[in-house]
């Protein structure tokens, strides 16, 4: 699931030059964006695979879906939205995909990471390999997201459609910032369980953070985290954060159960104020633009009805 786009384009245009598809073939060959309302005349579409969660959530906003993915089984647990479409394929996981099935599905173009990198020299043998990173040291991921889908709409020939959608999407954040306005006079706090003693603090860098910046929130936890954007922490340093707005995005029906019984627990200040913390839908953690924009929607409806 983990995943500076701009950083790698080098080593990305090394293995491209190996691609023998144009442009010419597939734009137009893609059904439209979700965004967009007028199909495409489907001519042959780019055989895309990723390895990465990420960069596929970003080719199916866009309309150019990947033929396969790894872990696809676990899509509805830790991306949810977009969908991604049926007939996907799954082609095991990040670090050990199956090979023989990436061969026998014939791929055009194989997206990887800087994480996945080690397995670049087995999957370089089916096809051409183009790596992409959102998650990496420097800078944060949300303007590696834009660049990197700017990225995509150049080699699928979408550039178009990457600019209508980021238009949009940057429209959509001017909203949520409006909606933002009631909860500015208290800081958030976002989690992730790990078990009843330890949990993932948003941080910055990352996603999450991109986006309460972007949206006029701020973040409870002032510490920084690494680049993948959060801190591990012990339960008892959530003191830290005083009386904030706790969400959670990821937290076991078990270990809510342990916590609400622990006199540690109760006592944080956020948990004294606030109750029992709400949990948010299954979001990506480390994921592109559509990741970013659903960070946004899911917080603010979990603010709205704390707060109606």
């Amino acid at each position: 699931m983990f995943d500076d786009a701009i950083a790698s384009a080098s080593a990305g245009v090394r293995v491209l030059k190996k691609a023998t598809i144009s442009r010419r073939t597939v734009l137009g060959g893609l059904f439209a964006a979700p965004f967009l309302h007028s199909p495409v005349a489907a001519a042959r579409p780019l055989r895309i695979v990723t390895l990465d969660s990420g960069l596929a959530e970003q080719l199916i906003v866009l309309g150019a879906p990947p033929i396969a993915v790894t872990d696809a089984r676990d899509w509805g647990k830790w991306v949810a939205e977009p969908p991604l479409p049926a007939g996907t394929i799954d082609i095991g996981s990040n670090f050990a995909p199956n090979v023989e099935l990436l061969a026998a599905l014939k791929p055009d173009l194989i997206l990887t990471t800087d994480f996945v990198a080690m397995v670049e020299p087995k999957v370089s043998r089916v096809a051409p390999v183009e790596r992409i990173t959102l998650y990496s040291p420097g800078g944060s991921p949300l303007p590696k997201a834009i660049a990197s889908m700017r990225r995509l709409g150049g080699i699928l020939g979408l550039e178009d459609r990457v600019e209508a959608y980021l238009k949009e999407t940057e429209a959509f954040f001017d909203a949520c910032a409006e909606r933002a306005k009631p909860f500015r006079g208290k800081p958030i706090v976002i989690l992730a369980f790990l078990d009843p003693r330890h949990a993932r603090v948003y941080a910055r860098p990352g996603l999450p953070q991109d986006v309460l910046d972007r949206i006029g929130l701020r973040n409870a936890w002032q510490g920084e985290g690494n680049f993948w954007g959060f801190a591990t922490v012990g339960i008892e340093r959530l003191a830290e954060v005083g009386e904030a707005v706790a969400v959670s995005d990821y937290m076991e029906p078990d270990v809510r159960v342990v916590l609400e019984s622990s006199p540690l627990w109760r006592s944080l200040p956020f948990r004294r104020a606030g109750g029992p913390i709400p949990l948010l839908p299954p979001v990506l953690a480390f994921g592109g633009v559509p990741a970013a924009r659903r960070w946004a929607a899911l917080l603010l409806d979990a603010l709205e009805r704390r707060n109606p």
